[in-house]
């Protein structure tokens, strides 16, 4: 059922208002809701076999808001039957408890108390919230779901023949376009496992792969895990492309973990993924892939508001048993944005404050409509991923005072104080990162020298991808645990078709050459790469290694080119594995 046809359903039929009703409309909501999501996995794929890259990004975008809109509509109907006749005490605790009975053998019941927590706390303002009512912890288990079929198939390896199981692996996802060369692309994947892992050629192994394609961008993915006796299990990926005039090759064997966890990196777009199991998807890559957290994984296949949910509960849980106090968060404090966290906590929270400080300009508006416009926008590995919270609820003793005097001078609009709780009305949580200011401040000269150099490839590959970061300086870029430079503050952010690159102008009088003010006219939309060099760094060693890389940052014309090529070409195609690691290079192909 689409969504005009799930409208016109609700709209012609009458919502009885006893407690089973309403939680078998409720679920009902969620259930096409994720037929939702399958539907945009199943397209995803065909827009892959067919090189439908543009419908692949427009079905990204479209997924971010089935959830909202589903909610939105369901909420619709429910709000007009219940009105307040349905707030008495015991209610809304009989719905749960029905709730919970018709999603006990549900294929995702994790999902499913994320979706009835969404209605019920759309239907009513948060004085009314209980947590009787809702699913503050889960109520069913995820880890006894019988699944009709299973999400992982296993392949034994034994007396050489690595090359069929190779084979059998790649055929296994039906793609309906054919390889260009399937045994050229067997007999590189059984080399490059044998030079990768050395230690599996005497040994008997398992191959246990995840039996549905994760799709994102231009790329399909095969996940895996080689199981061996006597060594630790290992992760590997297998890269997929598909182009017009070649066919589906594949293009890189991802092995070593820091590559594969910069894959499932919290600064790269949503996969998608088709599968019945999510719950058995995310346990799976939580053993392959170490580090993720379970909010992390499900946000990363296309699930981001249950990812939500089990973030939420971690803060819960966390800050039920540290004894830390929340605190401003280390670092340069930002023109827009107050920003705390706990100081052992892994995320930061960010809000926004109700006046900025000059230069910087705008409405809270206008930094929502950024944050929105960087979750619909392709990311490459250096945007960060975000979510967004309304009404949170933090114990004032956990506040540390000089953050709390800070919330009130610099946001009163945006936060509440009913009893012993501080109520934040709106907010983002993110992944916490070391500011590059700071990172530098202490970093080796080893470690310098890389970031620096990272912090180019950063801005190049943003400019590259079609986004123009705004305000470069260094406090604004954070590095993370892989040492890869991030960046995190978007209120200055936008497309690349809007900045008008230019060179300063020769001065022709002494008066032009000495003036402490452009003596030249500075529009708007007008920046001057070359002024970058002064403030990216602190010292000239830096500004040195900076300038040896990465020189045409600093020349206009290299930014007009970026422009002229994305009009013309669209965006650069990034290989989130790295060029070394294509099968193209390591073999000498001309890939063109």
């Amino acid at each position: 059922m689409c969504y005009d046809e799930t409208l016109n359903f609700m709209q012609n039929s009458s919502i009885n208002s006893t407690p089973e009703d309403v939680a078998k409309r409720i679920l009902g909501g969620f259930n096409q809701h994720y037929e939702n999501i399958k539907s945009a996995s199943i397209k995803a794929k065909e827009c892959f076999e067919k090189h439908q890259w543009d419908l692949i990004e427009l079905e990204s975008k479209r997924r971010l808001n089935f959830y909202d809109d589903q909610v939105n509509l369901y909420c619709a109907e429910l709000k007009k039957e219940l009105e307040q006749k349905e707030r008495v005490s015991g209610f809304w605790r009989s719905v749960k408890r029905y709730y919970v009975h018709l999603i006990s053998e549900h294929k995702q019941p994790e999902l499913a108390e994320t979706f009835f927590n969404s209605v019920f706390c759309h239907l009513f303002e948060r004085s009314f919230y209980n947590n009787r009512y809702i699913f503050t912890k889960p109520c069913v288990s995820i880890n006894y779901i019988d699944m009709d079929e299973p999400v992982i198939d296993s392949y034994i390896v034994r007396d050489d023949n690595l090359k069929d199981v190779l084979s059998q692996i790649l055929k296994s996802y039906s793609f309906a376009r054919e390889f260009e060369d399937l045994d050229r692309d067997v007999f590189r994947l059984n080399e490059q496992l044998y030079q990768q892992f050395d230690h599996i050629q005497s040994e008997l192994f398992e191959i246990q792969v995840i039996n549905s394609a994760f799709i994102r961008g231009k790329g399909a993915y095969i996940v895996a895990n080689i199981i061996t006796e006597l060594h630790s299990n290992r992760p590997i990926l297998i890269a997929l492309l598909n182009e017009e005039n070649r066919g589906i090759f594949v293009d890189s064997l991802v092995t070593d973990l820091r590559s594969i966890s910069s894959i499932f990196s919290f600064s790269r777009s949503y996969f998608f993924i088709d599968t019945d199991y999510p719950s058995a998807i995310v346990e799976y890559l939580r053993t392959a892939i170490p580090g993720k957290t379970r909010a992390d994984l499900y946000s990363l296949i296309g699930l981001h508001k249950h990812g939500k949910t089990l973030l939420y509960r971690h803060f819960l849980k966390y800050s039920k048993i540290t004894k830390e106090k929340l605190i401003i968060a280390p670092g340069i404090k930002g023109m827009v944005m107050s920003v705390f966290t706990f100081p052992m906590f892994p995320f930061v929270f960010k809000m926004i404050n109700d006046h900025f400080t000059p230069p910087k300009m705008g409405t809270r508006k206008m930094v929502q409509d950024k944050y929105y416009f960087v979750k619909n926008h392709v990311r490459i590995g250096r945007l960060a991923d975000t979510w967004e919270f309304s009404d949170v609820a933090f114990p004032l003793e956990d506040i540390d005072d000089v953050l709390l005097e800070e919330l009130k001078t610099k946001a009163p609009s945006n936060i509440e104080i009913e009893g012993d709780l501080l109520i934040i009305k709106h907010m983002y949580i993110e992944n916490k990162m070391t500011p590059l200011n700071i990172y530098l401040e202490s970093a080796t000269e080893e470690q310098q020298h890389h970031i620096i150099n990272d912090y180019g490839l950063a801005i190049d590959e943003l400019i590259n991808s079609n986004i123009f970061p705004g305000d470069m300086l260094t406090k604004n870029f954070g590095v993370t645990r892989q040492s890869r430079v991030v960046f995190y503050d978007y209120d200055e952010i936008t497309l690349m078709s809007k900045p008008n690159f230019r060179k300063i102008p020769e001065p022709k009088t002494h008066e032009q050459e000495m003036a402490s003010e452009p003596w030249y006219y500075v529009g708007s939309d007008d920046v001057f790469p070359e002024e970058f060099k002064y403030f990216m760094f602190p010292s000239p060693k830096m500004k040195g290694i900076f300038s040896r890389n990465y020189q045409k940052l600093l020349d206009a014309d290299y930014w007009c080119s970026i422009q002229q090529r994305i009009e013309k070409e669209g965006v650069m195609d990034y290989y989130p594995y790295g060029q070394e690691k294509r099968m193209c290079n390591i073999y000498g192909e001309n890939n063109e």
